[in-house]
């Protein structure tokens, strides 16, 4: 937590030239540190209703209601900024999410994982060159503890803007220093694919599947991959294992109409 770095002497100088007294010139210690455990407390019900809900998948509305209460009381509470950003990312309100990730680390310029999710909401708005930005300085920092999401996120957004030198490279990093991040072993597997590696795309394609089993994507790039081969049976199958850990989402539509098309059948929309 932080304090304001408000002293005694300043205060009284800046009041001075009004000759009032040194509550008009702003709070004293006792309210700012009323102020503080007022945030504290609303900060405290926010994470509680956001994380502390095991089985019942949390309740984010009241979460963001907290934390917002929180930062009316204590605008530089920087944890708070960070949950408010978290709660807003999950909303799609990415704009906001930016907001309050870029105060979190204005008020705490060592917040790492405000500096990771900043650069996530800005995968999620396309902006590559600014997700790349934040990648960068973070995975050359030691006190990153998740490297190997920084290299994987860069190498998205080096796969986004085309670049699939770098993207190759940081998702290649990303798998050494992470070995157990499926993402990266997709991601990898994916740019492969489009760069026409066949072998050594279904070999970190089989890769993910193998350590993630729930994971569904790499299932439908093995489709793809399967299918560009003309070998119907695993096309099929690994549409269709696509198909069922997925169905209902965009993904699962992806996987539906390969699925079809490769065992000859029709969708109607």
């Amino acid at each position: 937590m932080f304090a304001h770095l408000y002293s005694l002497s300043a205060r009284v100088a800046g009041c001075a030239a009004f000759a009032a007294s040194l509550a008009a010139c702003g709070p004293s210690q006792a309210e700012l540190k009323a102020q503080r455990e007022k945030a504290d407390y609303h900060y405290q019900l926010a994470y509680g209703f956001y994380f502390e809900k095991p089985g019942q998948g949390g309740n984010p509305e009241a979460a963001l209601v907290e934390a917002l209460r929180a930062l009316e009381a204590d605008e530089t509470h920087a944890e708070a900024h960070f949950l408010a950003g978290l709660i807003s990312m999950g909303r799609e309100q990415f704009v906001d999410a930016e907001r309050h990730y870029r105060r979190a680390i204005e008020l705490k310029p060592d917040f790492y994982f405000a500096k990771n999710n900043l650069g996530a909401t800005y995968i999620a708005m396309a902006r590559w060159d600014d997700a790349i930005k934040e990648f960068e300085a973070l995975v050359q920092t030691p006190f990153y503890t998740t490297p190997g999401n920084g290299h994987n996120n860069l190498g998205w957004a080096y796969y986004q803007k085309g670049d699939h030198e770098k993207a190759r490279h940081h998702l290649t990093v990303a798998i050494q220093v992470a070995p157990a991040l499926c993402p990266a072993y997709n991601n990898l597997g994916l740019v492969l694919l489009e760069d026409k590696v066949e072998e050594r795309a279904e070999k970190y394609l089989g890769e993910a599947v193998k350590r993630c089993p729930e994971y569904a994507e790499p299932h439908f790039h093995l489709g793809r991959l399967y299918a560009r081969r003309a070998d119907e049976a695993r096309a099929s199958a690994s549409y269709r294992r696509c198909l069922e850990l997925s169905d209902g989402t965009p993904l699962g539509d992806r996987c539906r109409r390969p699925l079809a098309s490769v065992n000859g059948e029709v969708i109607h929309d």
